[in-house]
């Protein structure tokens, strides 16, 4: 999935997020919160907050609870 059917899925996401995503209007910025998801490293999830697969939110770190608790 490329970064803007990422984003779009976002759109669909709560009014918070969708209301962050629609105030961004530097495409490079869209870019970079979508291009990939956060990695979880050896000092766990680490990133810059806010909306975006690549931000540390509500949704990122649901993934990884997620993941952890499949695990």
């Amino acid at each position: 999935m490329d970064y803007r059917s990422k984003y779009n899925e976002w759109l669909t996401f709560d009014e918070d997020t969708k209301a962050e995503l629609l105030a961004v209007s530097d495409e490079k910025e869209i870019e970079d919160r979508f291009y990939k998801d956060l990695a979880f490293g050896t000092g766990g999830l680490r990133g810059i907050m806010g909306a975006g697969s690549n931000r540390m939110n509500a949704y990122t770190v649901g993934k990884a609870t997620l993941g952890l608790a499949r695990y």
